[in-house]
C-alpha cells in the first residue's frame, strides 16, 4: 500500500554531461503525468513517461529534467546574412551622406547585434538517453520507497480505526435485542397512562411487528463483512485506495440505515462515534494509490 504524495531526485553523469531528474506526486483521481524537458531534448518526454507509467498507477507526476553540459561545450556560430546586408546598407548610405572616404568594413558589420549568434550544439541525442534512464530510475526508487513509508503510516492509522468500529459494531450488536424490549416497555406504559385496555395477543403482534422493522441484523452482518474486506484490501499487493473508498462508502452506507432502524439512543451515539471514524479513514484513503 503506497501514499500518493512523494518525491524523489536522480543524477547520471559523464565527464561532459550531468542530467538531473525530479519528480514529485500528488494526489489525483487517476493517473496524471506531465514531463518538462529542455526543449533541445523533448523527443524524450515520452521514454520517460513510460518508465514513470511502469511504477505509479495513480495520482499526479510532475517530471523536471534537466542537462547540463560540464565539460567543454561545442559552440555554433549563425550568420544571419540578410540582417548583415541591411546593416551594410544603412551604414553605407550614412557614409555618403556624411561624405566619408573611409568604406565600411566587416568589423563595422559584424558587431551590430544579430549579426552572429552563437548557440550551443547539444550532445548527440543517442549518447544521453541512457544517463536520462538511469537518473529516473534512481528518482522513481526514491519516490517509491517515500510513498511505502507514508503508506504504511497510513495504513497503520486505517488499521486502528478498523479495529475501533469493530468494537463499536459489537456494542451495538450487543444493545440491538434490548430495542424491541425497551418499546414494549414504553408502549406498555403508554397504554397504562391513558387507561386503554389492550389485547395481549395485539400487544405481541405490534411489538413483534416493530422488531422486525427494527432488526438491524443484515445490516451488522454486511458491516461486519466490509471490515474484513478492508483489512484484506490494506494487506493486499499493488494499489487499492479506490477499493478502500469503495468500502467505506459501502458501511457508511449501512451505518446510515443501522441509525434509522434502531430507535436507541445508545445505538445512535454508537453510530454517530462510528462515522466520525470511518470519515477520517476515507480522508486517509483518498492519499492512498
Amino acid at each position: 500500500m503506497r501514499s500518493m504524495t512523494g518525491y524523489g531526485c536522480g543524477e547520471a553523469a559523464t565527464p561532459d554531461t550531468r542530467v538531473t531528474v525530479e519528480i514529485k506526486t500528488t494526489n489525483h483521481r487517476f493517473r496524471d503525468i506531465v514531463v518538462r524537458t529542455p526543449r533541445a531534448y523533448i523527443c524524450f518526454e515520452d521514454p520517460v513517461r513510460h518508465l514513470v507509467q511502469a511504477v505509479i498507477s495513480r495520482g499526479r507526476a510532475e517530471v523536471h529534467l534537466s542537462i547540463e553540459e560540464v565539460g567543454n561545450r561545442k559552440i555554433a556560430v549563425k550568420v544571419d546574412k540578410e540582417l548583415a546586408m541591411t546593416y551594410y546598407k544603412i551604414l553605407e548610405d550614412l557614409r555618403v551622406f556624411l561624405a566619408l572616404e573611409e568604406p565600411v568594413r566587416l568589423d563595422n558589420i559584424i558587431s551590430q547585434p544579430g549579426v552572429l549568434v552563437p548557440s550551443e550544439i547539444p550532445a548527440d541525442v543517442n549518447e544521453i538517453w541512457p544517463l536520462i534512464e538511469t537518473a529516473t530510475k534512481t528518482a522513481l526508487a526514491q519516490l517509491v520507497r517515500m510513498r511505502e513509508i507514508e503508506g504504511e503510516n497510513l495504513g497503520r492509522d486505517i488499521r486502528e480505526r478498523l479495529r475501533h468500529i469493530r468494537d463499536l459494531c459489537a456494542l451495538i450488536e450487543e444493545e440491538a435485542p434490548r430495542v424491541t424490549e425497551l418499546y414494549r416497555e414504553r408502549l406498555s406504559g403508554r397504554l397504562k397512562e391513558l387507561a386503554v385496555s389492550v389485547d395481549p395477543v395485539r400487544l405481541v403482534s405490534e411489538v413483534t411487528l416493530y422488531a422486525e422493522r427494527a432488526d438491524i441484523t443484515e445490516e451488522l452482518v454486511r458491516l461486519k463483512g466490509h471490515l474484513i474486506k478492508a483489512e484484506e484490501a490494506l494487506g493486499a499487493e499493488g494499489p487499492g485506495g479506490r477499493h478502500l473508498d469503495f468500502l467505506f462508502q459501502e458501511m457508511f452506507r449501512e451505518l446510515n440505515t443501522i441509525g434509522s432502524k434502531a430507535q436507541s439512543l445508545k445505538i445512535s451515539q454508537l453510530v454517530v462515534e462510528a462515522k466520525g471514524e470511518l470519515e477520517k479513514m476515507r480522508e486517509q484513503a483518498q492519499n492512498l494509490e
